[in-house]
């Protein structure tokens, strides 16, 4: 990595390097910092502050069952369950068959589905031909990324088969799927202390459970394989029961109430009934500390928004008349839930990036919110119908700790929260106070989104400050995000207000990520009026000379393009705008990444403003749509006296973004 600015010794001792000033034109060549013996300390130190003290019990309890594991085989799963077969058809299961199937279609499951037919596996991003029979292990792949091996064990791809035999009306779709069953059970047995890795994961189970129910109720098998299957079945849940991931908690445990009360609403007899009350249970349990008041998942990942938000509906549709109470629960938490994803989204009907968040990964949000609003599974979204319709006069709202923006198809999105839950950060990115903007329909302002789950120089790159619209200090993170899912030292916000003067929305927070450098308050305003200008206006509080760097990451389709030292022409669709630096310093155009999926990544422009100089200090930016002959200017740039003005049709309006005194 890049060497740093010297620190004073009491930095050095609070804090650990960041990859806020890591090299944007290639992510790769970026090299681990090795850290030292102090480093190591602190950081595990964090982990022992801020995890829960049951998830650490509990992460040495499932290290030990492990072990046993590997040295008995798994005995106790392997005897015959206490279930009689599959239950009486449920109507409620069978309209979500037909969802899951038309939503399949919807998404592209012919491609999946011819290619899954001839050996061919795609996942993210990534084809590979595997063998027949499957090689399972990836023991031709050694270097597979973990996640791929997961999303292989998830069986997704099963109702892709579905889907296509439905809509086909032919049988070669249903035997691939059930051979590739039938594979998987012969190649996976417990007795192999190699299959716990990832196919007999927790979660890759409850992604699997309710994939084989959903097959069976689309063409039951016959015979040996039926009882099999049954076995199998059963053997899982088990398995899982014994296995939940109390040690990680957050959205996987959602995941692993779901396939229990799927596969016991599914499944008949003593066993089955107590997966049901047992998922049931865990369910209502969770749902009020993973579920926010203002209807966000706490993990605050978008995507994982929108999974949870699905698991919720799939339990209330196969719940109604079993545990009709469970439906309840699910079906209100589902509306706050589906309330939430609508105010967040962009002019597209697609999520922000905000966290670990991708295209594709997650369903439709409008599928979703079709569900939630007609509560019946079967309901499918017109495509003629938009979630976000133009506003054609303009608002502005708070959801939660977000503030929103919105025009006709302009909107922007602030994010004034904090980076996700303490004691479970595996999702979160060091990006307090970024924001995301669409203009005229397309994606603008962007987040870098997530590449992959693998400790490397883009698993840093894309959870580092780097990747966000932030402002850095002394090109530090404004967390420690460490190896793949752990974060150490980290900030939080507070003073979250909004308003709207003189014909300007505006939104404004602060927060401390940086008070381990003696930068004690970092500020962000932002202000939005129909037609531009928008600002972004930053300050930092503190006493000395610092280094302050501002990024603006564009979306690959924007043409940035240097006009003057403090000046940047943006192309973008037809438009052309203006961006303008509101403060001394030096103004360039490099490239970073942008990875709208996993596995994808593309340049995109960044712009950047960097400057050394004595805190504290007000900078920033402001857009605007038409060249103005009088452009904004901030002036005394001390604390609370700073005003902003704004000049045009010969009068000129002054703004005060820190106190917001008008």
């Amino acid at each position: 990595m890049p060497s740093r600015q010297p620190v004073r010794l009491v930095a050095c001792l609070s804090s650990l390097r960041g990859s806020g000033g890591s090299a944007l034109n290639d992510p790769q060549t970026d090299i681990c910092h090795a850290p030292g013996r102090i480093e190591r300390v602190l950081r595990w130190w964090y982990v022992l502050r801020y995890h829960r003290k049951s998830q650490l019990a509990m992460r040495l309890v499932t290290i030990g069952r492990r072990r046993l594991l590997r040295w008995n085989g798994g005995r106790r799963y392997r005897r015959s369950p206490r279930i009689v077969g599959r239950r009486p058809v449920i109507p409620a299961f069978e309209r979500l068959l037909r969802a899951k199937l038309a939503s399949s279609c919807a998404e592209g499951s012919t491609a999946r589905a011819s290619s899954v037919l001839q050996g061919n596996f795609e996942f993210l991003n990534q084809p590979r031909e595997l063998p027949d029979p499957v090689d399972w292990r990836l023991e031709s792949w050694p270097e597979a990324p973990h996640l791929w091996r997961f999303h292989l064990h998830y069986h997704d791809f099963l109702l892709d088969l579905a889907a296509e035999a439905v809509r086909r009306g032919e049988s070669v779709w249903f035997e691939r799927a059930w051979q590739l069953v039938c594979d998987w059970i012969e190649h996976n047995r417990l007795d192999d202390g190699r299959v716990l890795g990832d196919a007999w994961h927790p979660y890759c189970i409850s992604r699997r459970l309710p994939a084989w129910a959903l097959l069976w109720s689309a063409s039951p098998p016959k015979g040996e394989l039926a009882r099999r299957v049954i076995a199998s079945l059963g053997c899982q849940a088990r398995f899982l029961e014994a296995h939940l991931e109390r040690d990680v908690g957050g959205n996987h445990l959602l995941e692993n109430a779901r396939a229990l009360v799927l596969v016991g609403a599914f499944l008949e007899g003593p066993d089955a009934d107590r997966w049901l009350q047992t998922g049931a249970a865990l369910l209502r349990g969770q749902l009020d500390e993973q579920i926010l008041p203002h209807g966000e998942h706490f993990e605050r990942s978008p995507m994982y928004h929108a999974l949870m938000l699905d698991a919720l509906l799939d339990v209330r549709d196969v719940a109604a008349h079993l545990r009709p109470e469970l439906a309840q629960i699910c079906g209100a938490t589902a509306e706050r839930m589906a309330g939430f994803l609508t105010a967040i989204l962009h002019c597209d009907g697609e999520i922000p990036l905000l966290g670990d968040a991708c295209f594709g990964e997650s369903p439709p949000a409008k599928r979703l919110v079709a569900r939630v609003g007609s509560g019946d599974s079967q309901a499918e979204p017109r495509d003629t119908v938009a979630i976000r319709t133009p506003a054609m006069v303009p608002s502005a709202c708070r959801v939660g700790d977000y503030w929103t923006y919105h025009h006709g198809t302009d909107f922007l999105l602030f994010d004034a929260g904090p980076v996700g839950p303490d004691h479970l950060p595996a999702h979160a990115h060091a990006d307090l106070l970024t924001f995301e903007a669409s203009i005229r329909g397309k994606r603008f302002f962007v987040d870098g989104g997530v590449f992959n789950y693998q400790d490397d120089a883009m698993r840093r790159y894309c959870r580092g400050s780097a990747a966000h619209n932030v402002l850095v200090i002394d090109d530090s993170d404004q967390c420690d995000m460490w190896s793949r899912f752990r974060m150490g030292y980290r900030g939080w916000p507070r003073g979250f207000a909004s308003g709207e003067t003189g014909g300007f929305y505006w939104a404004r927070a602060r927060h401390d990520a940086y008070r381990r450098l003696g930068v004690f308050t970092v500020g962000r305003w932002m202000a939005c009026r129909p037609g531009g200008p928008w600002f972004c206006i930053d300050w930092a509080d503190a006493a000395g000379r610092h280094k302050l760097t501002s990024r603006l990451h564009f979306h690959p389709d924007v043409e940035a393009g240097q006009l003057g030292p403090n000046e940047i022409r943006l192309d973008a669709h037809g438009a052309t705008y203006y961006l303008r630096a509101l403060a001394p310093g030096e103004v360039t155009v490099k490239s970073g990444w942008y990875c709208p999926e996993l596995g994808q990544r593309l340049r995109c422009p960044v712009v950047e403003w960097t400057a050394t100089a004595s805190l504290p200090l007000v900078c920033g930016w402001h857009l605007v749509w038409n060249r103005p002959e009088v452009p904004a200017s901030l002036t005394a740039f001390a604390g609370d006296d700073t005003s902003l003005r704004w000049g045009e049709n010969d009068g000129a309006l002054h703004l005060q973004p820190i106190t917001n005194a008008y």
